[in-house]
């Protein structure tokens, strides 16, 4: 009796041990914090990543091979003309207070977005040049835009998340960000701003995407995201058991993980404009492209990613990092470093260092007070690190770089009011439209991302017949040429591509990166 009883107990623990569940705990960057969850208003990936788990899209992109597949959408089709789309929408979808889902919820939640009084400039500028919805049917809308919009499928899968319309009419924009009513297969259960938020399985949920290996709940029963905004505690803490999975993990730390069979480091690189800092051009010192050129000459990339980043980043040198389809490989060395180039410029510019400190002074500078320093603020969000060693490096031209860590709304505040010089901005957007986003300007609106505030004509129209080109070949052609534009004015200062660098314990199976290397998929993760 006593042996059966201890061969009970062994069978009992051992189906505990490999139970497929858990709880995922994630520390996650506390400076990528969205200031609110819900990515139709919030313009920060971050936000996205986090509905993936309480929201469905209609279109699901595939990490394997990155093609578009139906998810909340059965299929779809487009008209000869490249204008109307007609989406046939599953039936058996409910959102987690109870209420359908169906094609009057896709079109209010599209016409939320597309509302100038929600705030959505970003999501907005993603639709195009969007002419009607039509419900035609409860599970079927079509929807036609006046211009061919080819990269509207990439739209429906990143920036349309669906909430229930129930809820957005019951709750205000902040207690609706406190409770996400979506689809997915997690509920919000708790967000505590500045500190975490819970999520908990939701066991109705049953119609994953096409990667969801068992068509059901998911397998996780929970997931609390950390916001740690401390480097060594966030690039430490899997490895002092607060936390499983590291997402954003300091490139600083991952060497003491590299080797080690408990833990495991994943890497991926995110397409689009990579770590860049939009430089403001309308007012001084950065409206004199000759300052903005000797930036560009004065700033050694591969140094700073050697010393910052270990030189695990992808070397950067255009408005598109090099994992973009539409690289313009031809314009990447237009600023080899070159720190007597970048004085030369300076001085061309009407700086002199008359007082021997170092750094120019102004004189006969159009709009400055004669023996002003050349100081040029440095915006940031995050990576003191990074700023402190392009300060160094800008100091060696001349250039007194003064750095400033600041929260999301406090940067989109400074871009619209345009009181900043150097910017972060970053875009994970592997289509061309990402040029259109950021450097049209016409996307200088509230929510808008076209921050520099260059205007050229020039630019402006082939970004506009770049957006509606719906042949890719071409599609790309233009978005060269309107790389070259900005590079010739230099309107950006290109830093580097990140690796968004994960690490977790091997108690964590199955954790699915995205064709995008800063999203994450747990439809099939479980701890073990």
């Amino acid at each position: 009796m006593k042996k059966m009883f201890t061969i009970l107990v062994a069978l009992i623990f051992s189906s505990l041990a490999f139970a497929e569940g858990g709880h995922l705990i994630i520390a996650m960057n506390g400076k990528s914090e969205p200031a609110n969850l819900d990515s139709q208003l919030d313009p920060y990936d971050s936000a996205k990543v986090l509905n993936n788990f309480v929201a469905d899209r209609l279109v699901f992109i595939n990490p394997n091979g990155a093609k578009y597949e139906p998810h909340l959408a059965k299929n779809w089709e487009i008209s000869s003309n490249n204008l109307t789309w007609t989406f046939t929408l599953r039936e058996d979808v409910k959102f987690h207070d109870g209420t359908n889902f169906n094609a009057e919820a896709v079109k209010y939640n599209i016409e939320r977005i597309l509302n100038p009084d929600s705030g959505s400039g970003e999501a907005a500028a993603e639709f195009g040049n969007l002419e009607s919805i039509e419900v035609v049917g409860e599970y079927q809308l079509k929807i036609t835009h006046s211009k061919p919009f080819a990269n509207f499928l990439q739209t429906l899968a990143t920036q349309l998340v669906i909430w229930s319309p129930k809820a957005l009419k019951e709750n205000s924009v902040s207690e609706f960000s406190n409770k996400l009513i979506g689809t997915g297969p997690f509920t919000l259960e708790e967000w505590v701003p500045n500190n975490y938020a819970k999520f908990k399985k939701w066991p109705e949920y049953n119609w994953g995407p096409s990667i969801q290996q068992n068509k059901g709940p998911v397998k996780l029963e929970m997931i609390t995201v950390k916001f740690i905004d401390e480097e060594m505690v966030r690039g430490t803490i899997v490895s002092t058991g607060e936390a499983n999975l590291i997402w954003d993990t300091p490139a600083q730390f991952v060497s003491q993980y590299e080797g080690d069979p408990t833990y495991e480091v994943i890497s991926g690189f995110q397409a689009g404009t990579g770590m860049q800092y939009v430089m403001n051009v309308t007012k001084a010192p950065l409206d004199n492209i000759l300052i903005r050129k000797a930036i560009r000459y004065a700033t050694n990339q591969k140094a700073l990613n050697d010393l910052v980043y270990e030189g695990r980043y992808l070397p950067m040198n255009g408005p598109l990092n090099s994992v973009h389809t539409c690289f313009n490989s031809a314009i990447e060395n237009r600023y080899e470093y070159d720190l007597d180039k970048a004085k030369m410029l300076i001085e061309e510019a009407g700086y002199k260092d008359k007082d021997g400190d170092g750094i120019y002074e102004s004189y006969g500078v159009a709009g400055m007070k004669d023996g002003t320093p050349l100081q040029v603020l440095w915006t940031a969000l995050s990576r003191q690190a990074k700023g402190e060693a392009l300060q160094a490096q800008l100091r060696m031209a001349g250039i007194d770089l003064k750095l400033e860590i600041v929260p999301g709304p406090v940067q989109l505040e400074r871009a619209q009011k345009k009181t900043f010089d150097l910017m972060y901005e970053r875009q994970r957007v592997p289509v061309p439209d990402v040029l259109h986003l950021v450097y049209h300007s016409g996307n200088t609106g509230p929510g808008g991302w076209a921050w520099t505030g260059f205007e050229d004509q020039n630019l402006d129209e082939i970004l506009v017949e770049m957006k509606n080109t719906v042949v890719p070949s071409k599609a790309c052609d233009l978005a060269k040429q309107a790389q070259n534009i900005i590079q010739e004015n230099a309107i950006q200062l290109p830093t580097m591509g990140q690796a968004m660098i994960y690490v977790h314990n091997t108690s964590v199976k199955n954790f699915q990166l995205g064709a995008q290397g800063g999203w994450f998929y747990v439809y099939n993760t479980y701890i073990e």
